[in-house]
């Protein structure tokens, strides 16, 4: 009997809290008081698990998103549906610096400010692509994100948050970046984690496809001059997407874009060195130096802290499958230029429960 009345209990706690979850104003005291409840529980970590995430993904049962604001006025309608999402609903500022990658962005940032043309591969919902279309707003000189993203869901929305944010100077795609132009390829996996592969023409073909471009010949459809940046989170098709791209890495600097691409180890083998990798190879034959970029995968204010980066060949890479940013340039003077902090022998994985000889900035955390 007392289970019963405990399940009938529960089941109209979280029928009360659906349902007050319509209610905007609402949430947003409830998602207030759930900050400065963790921010004064003993253990932060069990309360947030344990208890605001919860609570949080009740309250969202019904209307599935709640409007995050940016301290630069970016707006997000974010839900439950990948960790980039519940790490912004779980951020300790109502109004944080960022969606997802703190250092990541900012670099994205510095980079694109004032370029002409921005290339965005993996762009999901515009968790770094509206923070680069603003900045290149902001400098006025006509600058252009163009995104593509291969899963329909994500561009969706996508759309959505270029839309209520009155962004004009993203060009959207649902289109693969991919290593030949008119491949039809499967999207799989989870929202935010999805993988291109090529459709296996002999069996019957799945629900998800998407179709493929190359960057190079997008350039060329597209007659852009140059690309100032090329950022890619393809989980795993980075290699892919920069071998279609080989005539655009060629050019001499400067007209030879910069580079921001995720490599994880479930898809690239670094036993024997990153520096060894053939993702690594790759753009290295194209001239250019590659640095990883130390951050945290999570929505974690680094206002103020320099963006660490890491020589490719002195990075520390134990521990179990991760993945991390790459930045790669043929500028000579970028470190100088934006402030970048050169370090060695440590992760580019920053993670507040680890050592902080290796996962902390070498300065200490905020």
């Amino acid at each position: 009997m007392h289970d019963s009345l405990r399940n009938f209990d529960d089941a109209k706690l979280a029928e009360a809290l659906a349902g007050a979850g319509r209610n905007g104003q609402f949430r947003e005291i409830i998602f207030e008081a759930l900050r400065n409840a963790e921010s004064q529980a003993d253990d932060a970590d069990i309360f947030q698990k344990e208890v605001r995430l919860p609570v949080i993904r009740t309250l969202l049962r019904d209307v599935q998103t709640h409007r995050v604001v940016l301290q630069n006025g970016l707006i997000f309608e974010v839900g439950v549906d990948s960790r980039i999402e519940e790490a912004l609903l779980l951020s300790s500022s109502a109004n944080p610096d960022h969606v997802w990658e703190p250092q990541t962005t900012k670099l994205l940032v510095s980079l694109a400010a004032d370029m002409q043309h921005v290339i965005v591969g993996g762009a999901y919902i515009g968790d770094h692509v509206l923070p680069i279309s603003l900045a290149m707003t902001e400098q006025n000189l006509g600058g252009m994100v163009h995104a593509f993203e291969p899963m329909e869901h994500a561009f969706t929305r996508l759309l959505h948050h270029l839309r209520i944010n009155g962004i004009i100077n993203v060009s959207a795609h649902q289109l693969a970046l991919w290593s030949k132009s008119d491949v039809t390829l499967n999207v799989e996996g989870a929202s935010a984690l999805a993988t291109c592969l090529p459709v296996n023409m002999s069996e019957n073909h799945p629900m998800a496809i998407a179709q493929s471009i190359t960057i190079d010949d997008y350039v060329d459809l597209r007659s852009l001059p140059y690309v100032g940046l090329i950022m890619l989170d393809l989980e795993g098709g980075e290699e892919e997407a920069l071998v279609g791209a080989s005539k655009t890495l060629s050019r001499p600097f400067p007209e030879a874009p910069h580079l921001i691409f995720e490599v994880h180890r479930n898809y690239v083998d670094w036993s024997s060195g990153l520096e060894n990798t053939s993702i690594v190879a790759l753009v290295r034959s194209s001239g250019y130096t590659i640095f990883a970029v130390r951050d945290f995968h999570d929505n974690y204010s680094m206002a103020g802290k320099a963006i660490e980066i890491i020589p490719i060949d002195r990075v520390y890479l134990e521990g179990p499958p991760h993945g991390f940013n790459l930045l790669a340039t043929k500028d000579p003077d970028l470190v100088r230029r934006l402030g970048l902090r050169v370090v060695e022998n440590v992760s580019p994985k920053l993670l507040v429960y680890k050592n902080p000889a290796l996962h902390h900035p070498l300065d200490g955390l905020p």
